[in-house]
């Protein structure tokens, strides 16, 4: 029997595994933009296995993910929502204290992630059509 191999590559950093129910099936849900998922791939990378948690400060998750301090909290409140993790307030004891982050484990099953998601998510695509659906830059030319 061969080596198990999760990568087709060596790399000497490491990786970052993301569940496949993630990949299958979060991102079908208007919340898990391309950003929370950067942000949830992110604070799985920093989970310290011997805490039980991640605990990167609020600077080093903008600074690391590249991404704004509206677009940080934006996803972090959305993954809190679809249930991916959970924010902790971690009193160090210092003049400043970080959260924690705790990981739940994703919906695997199609139907179960549909029953919980399913009508928040027809909320959100007709609040969208409601609001005009547009993209930036479209416009509608009515000939006649």
């Amino acid at each position: 029997m061969g080596e198990n191999r999760v990568l087709p590559f060596d790399t000497e950093l490491g990786f970052t595994g993301l569940p496949k129910s993630v990949c299958q099936f979060y991102v079908k849900h208007p919340k898990f933009n391309p950003s929370a998922e950067r942000l949830y791939r992110y604070l799985l990378s920093r989970y310290n296995a011997n805490y039980g948690y991640a605990f990167p400060s609020w600077n080093a998750i903008v600074k690391e993910t590249a991404l704004s301090k509206g677009t940080v909290s934006a996803g972090l409140e959305a993954l809190e929502e679809l249930g991916l993790i959970n924010r902790h307030n971690h009193d160090n004891g210092g003049t400043f204290n970080n959260k924690i982050y705790t990981f739940n484990k994703p919906i695997e099953n199609e139907a179960e992630f549909n029953r919980r998601f399913e009508a928040e998510i027809a909320e959100i695509k007709a609040s969208k059509k409601q609001k005009g659906g547009k993209k930036k830059g479209s416009s509608i030319i009515e000939i006649g």
